[in-house]
């Protein structure tokens, strides 16, 4: 005889187990309104608040409801400050609710406007978190005063419990100085510090070392504005914090990031070294535009890392780095660079160096713009494998400016990224007969689940809508710009009939239409109904927005 087991027939430990691994959004869309025994469960486990750019505003609300009577069980919180239909999602959240006994906090600041306050003076009253992120999409910016309050906050926190830190937007933490040393238990530390040459360098990192003087894990990314082509070679590191005898001393440090991107010197490296007298593990990264030729050498000098590491980690046990830059003249021997890297290969067990030059031959690449020889095309998708695992690519954005030429290189590289899901490409090129009916591209498109087709001088007609549902039968989500409202509407309709998968659309289009069209929810649900029977759609999921330029739809 079968035996059935029912939900209802599960242990509370088991039911607490699942819940631990769903965020709580998807924990009270299905289980807040079972019955009592559950919503009893719901009142003692752990809740994970995962706010991504996805979701609607209904859904959030919806979760803040329940919050309400659930907010001192979240211990994780991870929020895009922007979805699909609202922004300023954290200060909504923070102003409802009070997390008191919040963990672990990351925040993706993709909206500029955002006021902060309140947020941050939650924050500082939260007595039991460990890990604290702010994220910056490197296209948004962050309040100059929140910044500020934010960080001099953080980094003078003295909660026992906060141990990791990141703050990951642009600051030059030049404030930093007037900060008095604490007794903080911060171990891990990554961050951005940002400005231009005369304010922000290596040396930054020093007066962070004062301050938090307890970590042991430190990752600093050192990023410069970009600097015009007269100016490069007239930047100077600041010295003003430099005292060779009142260097501060970071004992517990044992691993080190080091990224920079902009202008620097090797010797301003030593002196953060001396700061760090039992490292481990020193990591290093550089990457700059053009960069004086002496710095260069002295970069690809083995022996002056060895001298360096020998002097002021003398513990140091591995050394990783990858060091990027354009120059002119004169070429460098690579041979010696290679041979004053022997130290490294001798101390350090699997320690490999691989160096490699480019040079930008200026008439072979106009050539290869006006040419779409297929040797030429598949020439540079074999150069690419060099750096790329191509196979293992999933997305591709195909940046141009419609140059149809261009659809031979496209193809050969989607030919190459067999895996690609997610493509983003000019419509001038998606709409090419020859690439688009590609007997060899056949394959790679039936897989693409995420089709991006938008630029501001190109749109794709209404009459290869049919073709685009034939090519692309799996996509999920979808975004085109097409001429008119009218072809808007017609094309609408036949993602909607065709593509069983989808879960998202918008249609952005250029000309509008005397006629209008009311797109509402009953509208769209009848439409999916109709074509894919009455279990393809939730109804309670599907949103419309429309404006005088676009008309977004979500179906989940």
């Amino acid at each position: 005889m079968d035996i059935c087991t029912c939900l209802e027939d599960l242990s509370n430990e088991i039911f607490f187990e699942i819940f631990d691994y769903l965020h709580a959004l998807d924990i009270f869309t299905a289980f807040a309104s079972l019955n009592k025994r559950i919503q009893s469960i719901l009142q003692s486990i752990r809740l994970h608040v995962n706010i991504l750019n996805s979701h609607y505003d209904r859904e959030i609300n919806f979760l803040s409801s329940l919050l309400t009577f659930h907010a001192h069980q979240v211990i994780s919180l991870k929020c895009y400050d922007t979805i699909r239909d609202h922004s300023s999602i954290i200060s909504l959240l923070f102003n409802r609710h009070h997390f008191i006994n919040l963990q672990s906090c990351i925040f993706i600041l993709d909206n500029s406007s955002t006021e902060l306050e309140n947020v941050i003076k939650q924050v500082e009253s939260l007595n039991r978190l460990v890990a604290f992120f702010i994220i910056q999409p490197h296209d948004k910016k962050i309040n100059e005063k929140d910044k500020c309050d934010i960080t001099r906050t953080i980094l003078m926190n003295k909660s026992s419990s906060l141990r990791s830190i990141k703050l990951h937007y642009d600051y030059d933490y030049l404030d930093i100085s007037t900060y008095t040393s604490n007794a903080s238990n911060i171990k891990s530390l990554e961050l951005l510090i940002s400005g231009s040459s005369n304010k922000v360098s290596i040396y930054s990192i020093l007066p962070i070392l004062r301050v938090c003087h307890r970590i042991r894990y430190l990752h600093a990314i050192i990023k410069h504005e970009i600097l015009s082509e007269n100016n490069y070679l007239n930047f100077s590191i600041p010295e003003a914090f430099i005292n060779e005898n009142d260097l501060p001393i970071s004992p517990q440090l044992t691993c080190f990031d080091l990224s920079i991107f902009g202008q620097s010197y090797i010797d301003s490296i030593a002196y953060i070294l001396r700061s760090m007298p039992n490292l481990v593990h020193f990591k290093f990264l550089h990457e700059a535009g053009k960069i004086r030729s002496l710095s260069a050498e002295h970069f690809l000098n083995g022996y002056k890392w060895q001298h360096m590491f020998e002097m002021h980690v003398p513990f140091l046990s591995k050394f990783d780095f990858h060091i990027s830059i354009v120059r002119y003249y004169p070429k460098l021997n690579l041979d010696r660079v290679v041979n004053s890297f022997e130290y490294f290969v001798k101390k350090y067990p699997e320690w490999q160096m691989i160096i490699d030059r480019w040079v930008l031959d200026e008439r072979n690449l106009l050539n290869y713009v006006q040419s779409i020889d297929n040797g030429r095309s598949q020439e540079r998708v074999t150069y690419l494998s060099r750096f790329v695992h191509l196979a293992n690519v999933n997305e591709i954005n195909f940046q141009s400016d419609g140059d149809i030429s261009r659809w031979k290189d496209i193809q050969f590289i989607l030919q190459a990224c067999s895996n690609v899901i997610n493509l983003k490409i000019n419509p001038s090129h998606l709409v090419l007969p020859e690439f688009i009916d590609s007997p060899s591209l056949l394959s790679i498109f039936k897989q693409i689940k995420i089709l991006k087709s938008i630029t501001e001088n190109h749109y794709v007609p209404l009459s290869f809508s049919l073709k685009l549902v034939e090519r692309f039968p799996s996509l999920t989500d979808i975004e085109l710009k097409v001429f008119s409202f009218d072809d808007c509407i017609s094309a609408i309709d036949i993602l909607l009939t065709h593509l069983k998968n989808l879960s998202y659309l918008k249609i952005y289009y250029i000309q509008v239409s005397s006629l209008d069209h009311p797109f509402s929810r009953n509208y769209i649900i009848e439409k999916r109904r109709q074509a894919f029977r009455f279990n393809i759609i939730d109804e309670h999921k599907v949103t419309v927005s429309k404006n005088t330029e676009s008309v977004e739809i979500g179906l989940s």
